[in-house]
């Protein structure tokens, strides 16, 4: 089975993944925000990614 290079407890690193899907590469995110409580079924990391397409102006359903 291959190693997964994704950090899935690192909400931060989820947070610029997120604002740069929406903004692209070439702006720096800015500062994550405080990390929300755990829900279950998902991680940190995705919570990070959920946040930071927000905080860019993207829109989720």
């Amino acid at each position: 089975m291959p190693i997964s290079r994704v950090p899935h407890g690192d909400f931060r690193e989820g947070f610029a993944v997120g604002f740069q899907l929406i903004q692209g590469t070439a702006v720096a995110p800015p500062a994550a925000p405080a990390e929300p409580d755990a829900v279950a079924g998902t991680t940190r990391f995705l919570l990070g990614i959920r946040a930071g397409i927000e905080a860019a102006g993207g829109k989720l359903s």
